[in-house]
């Protein structure tokens, strides 16, 4: 199961990419959430759910379908305008060492120790590396932007820890399913609105190559492989994302260069390196 979600999650960032040549960024996730809710829907459909949701409920799905799907959604496809699609799924590996700063202070029993603090600060040497650290001091256009795109995949990657660590506190009580099914269709409806913005300003590009992608993206690495977050999130706690991010970046990888042609940057392979040695210290003192 952790094999089948990392290597669904890890072609998602190729399916953004060459999506984005049809559709603007907010289509592509607004798109990707309208037809996995449909996709889900039919699902929940046939299996007859039934699920009772209070307002405090209703209010926690809205909150983890806007901050948990559309917004990094977006944030990851505006941001693969600009830099490679492998680059944007290292990225998403600094979830764990978010989720050690995150439960310092969203939890009473999980603070931060000195090993735990080791971890971190490999894990942020990693990202340097990934960012190229002379970058960081070249202000041309294009270099700004690339910037700025790695660290919206990096905000991106705090809104699943986010929604994680909310869904787990909160909604216990409801069947993993369902949490995906009512996430993902009230990220799509806030979604609307904008995508009809979008849509007026830079129609989108309809035809068989577009409408492949656009229909991978929303039922295998949104509604199938949100199906299994959740579900482990229930049943093992939003620590999982620490084992699956072992393996999303290095199936982004190897996604890109044998799909895409990508390059595979010696920066690159020494910062998801330095990452996922902060995330294995940091496991390995909970």
């Amino acid at each position: 199961m952790l094999l089948i979600l990392s290597a669904i999650w890890g072609s998602a960032f190729i399916a953004i990419k060459v999506s984005l040549e049809y559709f603007a960024p907010v289509s592509v996730a607004s798109y990707r959430l309208i037809i996995a809710s449909i996709f889900l829907l039919i699902l929940y459909i046939i299996g007859q759910y039934k699920t009772l949701l209070s307002k405090k409920d209703l209010l926690m799905l809205i909150f983890v379908g806007v901050v948990g799907n559309f917004l990094p959604f977006y944030l990851i496809s505006w941001s693969e305008q600009f830099i490679q699609s492998s680059t944007a799924g290292i990225l998403m590996g600094v979830g764990p060492i978010l989720t050690l700063v995150l439960s310092h202070f969203l939890t009473k029993d999980d603070k931060i120790n000195s090993v735990k603090l080791i971890s971190i600060i490999i894990g942020f040497i990693g990202v340097l590396f990934i960012f190229e650290i002379d970058s960081l001091f070249s202000f041309q256009s294009l270099n700004s932007l690339q910037l700025i795109s790695k660290f919206l995949i990096i905000i991106a990657a705090l809104g699943y820890m986010i929604s994680n660590i909310v869904a787990y506190n909160t909604l216990k009580h409801i069947d993993s399913f369902s949490i995906t099914f009512f996430a993902t269709l009230f990220g799509a409806l806030i979604s609307i609105p904008f995508l009809i913005f979008s849509e007026f300003n830079q129609p989108s590009y309809f035809n068989v190559k577009s409408i492949l992608p656009i229909l991978y993206l929303g039922i295998f690495p949104t509604a199938l492989a949100f199906q299994l977050r959740y579900h482990i999130t229930k049943t093992s706690g939003p620590v999982f994302l620490s084992y699956v991010a072992y393996l999303i970046p290095i199936f982004a990888l190897i996604w890109g260069f044998i799909l895409l042609s990508e390059k595979i940057y010696f920066s690159s392979i020494v910062g998801i390196t330095l990452i996922l040695i902060g995330v294995f210290i940091g496991r390995k003192n909970q």
